[in-house]
Order: C-alpha cells, then structure tokens, then sequence
C-alpha cells in the first residue's frame, strides 16, 4: 500500500494522500507530518458520512472534490466503501491524477483486501502489555477548558490564518491545540502568542509558520 500512494505523492501538485476504509480506519497514508493520525481519522470520517448522504439522496458519486483557497481535495470511491482522498494544490494537474489513478486503483483495492496496512496500523494487532495504573491519589484531575467568549472572533480570525498556511485541516489543529493552550495558561488576549507559538510547532515549516504569523501578527493590531 505505502509504494502505491508514493506513487501518487509523487505527482506535481499533490501534496499527501490517505485510504479512509468503510470500517473507520486508515489502511494506509503518504501525508506530510503536520497531518496527525487522529486529524486524518476525522477527515475520511467527514468525507465518509459525506458520501453516506449522498446516497441517502440517491445521488450516484463516482468522485467528490472540495477546493479551499489553499488545497484541493480530490476523494475516490473504491472497494467496500473505502476511499481515496488526495490533497493538491488549487492548481494541480487533475488529468494526470485521473490518469494516475486507472492505473493504480485495482492494485490499491487488492492490498486492501489482502489486507495490508501501514505499519502504523499493524501495531494494532500486536499490542504492548498493559501499563501498571498509578494510585488515583496521584492522578491530576483534567481540568474542562473555559474560554472567554470574547475571544471567539478572534480564535476565528486565527484559524483562517491556520488555514492559510496548512488548508483544511486547520480546524482539527486549532481545536486539538486550543484545548492545550487552555490547560497551560489562562484564556486571555495577552496569552494569544502563547497560541500561535504552538500552532507553529504543529505546521512545522519554516515558510508556512512566517506566512502564519505575519496573518497572526495582523489580527492582533
């Protein structure tokens, strides 16, 4: 599976791709590393149910594409109800992926019945022994984050820059990050670039993160 979406990744334009099956989880993925695997579960999950309403409408899809003002979403149905979601960018070349994908589509669909994962997945199979629980008196109660609902246009106006840099997947990131910020410092405007610092740690590249604080640096004025 990881040679046949190399394959894929390899194409001008396309920037990462996944196999999202019909049973909610990841049969294999090339994504760049800022795409974590619970992000990417809740892609093909969206996608997923997506497709599921089509259906419901009896409306037949051969393929889906969503186009962000930065990437390109590209999903193919193939076996079982998998699919095959690719991220491009706006312009990429979408005959070629077309072609790309005649030819390589059976053979994606005959490792995934061969049942053939990552190895990310395959550790599944095979899990470590259980872990001793420490004593609940020495458990730290998680604490719910609370956030100012002044601060909702703004945390807003940061996603959009989020999204600027690393596309639709910024929802996922700003909510899975807001929720750590909020446990190490108090929800305030002033502790705003305690934030952004750690969504540059999670788009980990240096020309994204400039063009993300510059955005960042904007609806602070």
């Amino acid at each position: 599976m990881d040679s046949l979406l190399q394959e894929i990744t390899m194409l001008p334009g396309v920037l990462g791709c996944f196999v999202y099956t019909g049973d909610q989880q990841i049969a294999g993925s090339k994504m760049p590393p800022i795409f974590k695997e619970n992000s990417i579960k809740t892609i093909g999950s969206l996608l997923s149910r997506t497709v599921q309403m089509g259906h419901m409408a009896q409306l037949d899809f051969k393929g889906i594409e969503f186009k962000f003002n930065e990437s390109l979403l590209i999903i193919n149905l193939i076996a079982k109800g998998a699919l095959l979601v690719i991220v491009c960018e706006p312009k990429v070349n979408k005959s070629l992926i077309t072609m790309t994908m005649g030819m390589l589509i059976t053979d994606i669909e005959a490792s995934m019945a061969k049942g053939i994962m990552t190895p990310a997945v395959t550790r599944q199979s095979a899990p470590p022994p259980p872990q001793p629980t420490p004593p609940a008196a020495t458990q730290a109660p998680v604490k719910e984050a609370e956030i100012d609902a002044t601060l909702a246009p703004i945390l807003e106006q940061i996603k959009e820059a989020l999204a600027m840099a690393i596309g639709p997947i910024a929802g996922p990131v700003m909510k899975d990050t807001i929720e750590i910020w909020a446990q190490q410092w108090a929800t305030s405007r002033k502790n705003l670039p305690a934030l952004a610092e750690m969504l540059c740690k999670e788009i980990n590249d240096d020309e994204l993160e400039k063009e993300f604080m510059e955005e960042f640096a904007k609806v602070m004025i």
